[in-house]
């Protein structure tokens, strides 16, 4: 399908993904000229459609893509997919879901967006769920130097060569 026919496969990707449609989304992304990158004229991408109207089945396709950018964030507000993720207010389950899916895929929680807030500073405070997701996704990312061993260069090896 070319433009001039109507809506071309990237565009069918993100009305796949807000409209939850699988099986649509799977026959988009095995076609040639699909980017999973994809972005419309605000800058939301497929991850992004997929977690703001709470498309589970298709958000659990697409972090599973290589190539796909958990962590684009859109023009208009700097969101990434997991701060959408966190807003989604129709069905709990389908958030929390979603969160998790983006956090284990590796989406980073540490990003802010144009208000300066991170995607766990936008969980509701009494939480207690969303909240552990996000600790234990942090908890990740807080490993200091103690926890790594130290291991000399072989003696071969000048120092000067690596970059400190």
């Amino acid at each position: 399908m070319d433009d001039q026919e109507g809506a071309t496969h990237n565009e069918i990707m993100l009305a796949a993904c807000r409209n939850d449609q699988d099986d649509l989304l799977k026959e988009m992304l095995n076609s040639d000229d699909v980017d999973y990158n994809f972005v419309d004229g605000i800058g939301d991408g497929a991850l992004h459609y997929a977690a703001k109207y709470g498309s589970l089945s298709c958000l659990e396709l697409l972090v599973t893509l290589k190539a796909i950018d958990l962590n684009m964030r859109d023009r208009i507000d700097q969101d990434t997919p997991l701060h959408k993720a966190v807003q989604y207010k129709e069905d709990y389950d389908i958030a929390i879901a979603m969160v998790d899916q983006l956090l284990e895929a590796g989406a980073d929680p540490r990003i802010e967006n144009k208000a300066k807030m991170t995607p766990p500073m936008l969980v509701d405070p009494k939480d207690e769920d969303m909240k552990e997701l996000f600790d234990q996704a942090m908890a990740a990312y807080e490993v200091d130097d103690s926890d790594i061993a130290d291991e000399e260069y072989p003696e071969d090896i000048d120092d000067d060569q690596f970059s400190e």
